[in-house]
């Protein structure tokens, strides 16, 4: 279990024993260096392909990237303030809580992505795609 940890994407911070969980997103090729969020330390690595090539070893600040999460060895300290750790990701920026209305898929099939009404329906099917018009 040793050699795991220390080629994945869990960097333990050896002067606070901090968890710190780099987020596979942004860490998969990512070579820099990463800012504990237990005791601020700075660590240098280098990851390829989400395996661990080099590191982690000491730098100076300032840091690339902070820690998608993190949590101490007992599991009793979890640390998600957003200056210690980065927010997680949400929704893009052009949804408003609603899904776009389509009729029709990209390969031009008709589909049911779209309100419907009780008038709209024969049985719990839509009635534009039982009669095969748009």
């Amino acid at each position: 279990m040793a050699d795991f940890k220390h080629c994945s994407l869990l960097l333990e911070c050896a002067k606070c024993e901090i968890i710190n969980y780099l987020d596979p997103f942004t860490f998969w090729f990512f070579e820099g260096k990463v800012k504990c969020a237990g005791c601020g330390a700075i660590w240098a690595l280098k990851i390829d392909n989400g395996v661990r090539v080099s590191g982690p070893t000491e730098g100076k600040a300032p840091h690339d990237k902070l820690p998608g999460y993190a949590q101490s060895k007992d599991y009793k300290t979890k640390i998600t303030d957003t200056t210690k750790v980065n927010p997680p990701v949400m929704a893009r920026a052009d949804f408003v809580g609603k899904p776009i209305p389509i009729r029709k898929s990209i390969r031009g099939k008709l589909v049911s992505g779209a309100p419907l009404k009780a008038e709209d329906l024969v049985g719990s099917r839509p009635r534009f795609i039982m009669e095969g018009r748009e």
